[in-house]
């Protein structure tokens, strides 16, 4: 039995998932990338044994975004001849292989990190919602990066419910040994692309009210994108304590979030948002609101963080309150340490296998 995974481009966060499935499934395992990298990634990545195979990179740019159309799949394909094809999106390329399956009789899992807040906020088109319409209820299985994307799923009117696996995006969750929580250097980390999804604004209004109650307030920044500037101007403008970080390479991240006691991650839309993880295995509890995806799966409200709606006011008065309360710091840092072994690199790759037996079945 040979299983081909397509999707875009390699990620950190599903190299070790990818390595424990193509071990488990016997080394049947083949995953296909469109491309290399995109423009707007910074990911250095370390060498995996699993095996792979990049298409001749084919896309074009429409709206920033990459649209792949790689007609050597099915060259590809053919030679490879697997039994079930995993297509992690709905690209051109994809839908070539999407063809190709049900013309060889082969068995097809649908993927995707997205969910229905996920795509309003692309503003998919006509053509785009028609696909979905023609072809998600002709998937054998599904797999979803959180449980918000089996509504996506279901609205487009796919009967897979019983059919639907959580893989989140995750990393192995090794025990560190980070500084403890209370004897952190930084109050407060950002972390993400600084584009206006990220919603560094929202953050940095967060800021200025923290600073009339916390004078000596210790920030950490990390990241990059067209907004860096502007967003390091405010906080110059706000005479607040940083440290700007830039990019850092995946491998050394959970080192970064470890110096922190709370990390801010509001989002318009987030399919999953890793950072969470990232965050979580150093023990930094996250705050949050609903439209990231590991809102209320990762991050559980007065538990491991605080998810909480789009108020600036409610954000600042409520991180005073744990930064002033080190009893309540020290709970949610230890169960956010101890729940990320839920979402760990094993748990995600045990739900993509039992999503292919379930679809030779």
């Amino acid at each position: 039995m040979k299983t081909v995974y397509l999707t875009n481009i390699p990620a950190p966060y599903r190299e070790d998932c990818h390595e424990i499935v193509y071990k488990n499934l016997n080394r049947n395992y083949l995953v296909i990338y469109c491309s290399k990298t995109e423009s707007d990634r910074k990911w250095k990545l370390e060498r995996r044994t699993y095996r792979k195979i990049f298409l001749k990179d084919s896309s074009i740019k429409f709206k920033k975004k990459n649209i792949y159309i790689g007609f050597d799949i099915i060259n590809i394909l053919n030679k490879e001849n697997p039994n079930i094809i995993i297509l992690n999106g709905l690209a051109p390329t994809m839908i070539f292989a999407f063809i190709w399956a049900k013309i060889k009789n082969c068995k097809i899992i649908a993927s995707t990190d997205a969910n229905i807040l996920t795509e309003n906020q692309q503003g998919i088109n006509f053509i785009q919602k028609l696909i979905r319409i023609l072809i998600y209820k002709r998937f054998d299985a599904y797999i979803g990066a959180s449980k918000k994307s089996l509504k996506l799923f279901e609205f487009y009117g796919a009967k897979a419910k019983n059919k639907f696996f959580v893989s989140h995006y995750s990393y192995p969750t090794k025990k560190l040994n980070n500084c403890p929580i209370g004897k952190r250097q930084y109050d407060i980390i950002l972390c993400g692309q600084f584009i206006k999804r990220k919603l560094y604004d929202f953050s940095i209004d967060v800021i200025e009210k923290l600073i009339v109650e916390k004078k000596e307030l210790n920030i950490k920044i990390i990241g990059y994108g067209p907004m860096k500037d502007h967003v390091l101007n405010r906080l110059n403008k706000l005479g607040v304590n940083y440290n700007y970080r830039g990019s850092i390479d995946p491998s050394k991240i959970i080192k970064e979030f470890s110096t922190a006691k709370l990390f801010l991650f509001p989002t318009k839309s987030d399919g999953w948002g890793v950072v969470a993880n990232e965050a979580c295995i150093a023990g930094t509890p996250v705050i949050t609101c609903n439209n990231a995806g590991a809102a209320n799966e990762l991050i559980i409200n007065n538990f491991n963080g605080l998810v909480l709606k789009l108020k600036v006011k409610l954000w600042s008065q409520e991180i005073i309150k744990i930064l002033n309360n080190e009893r309540k710091l020290k709970k949610y840092s230890k169960n956010a340490s101890i729940f990320v072994k839920n979402f760990d690199s094993s748990a995600a790759a045990k739900k993509i296998i039992m999503a292919v037996k379930l679809a030779i079945k």
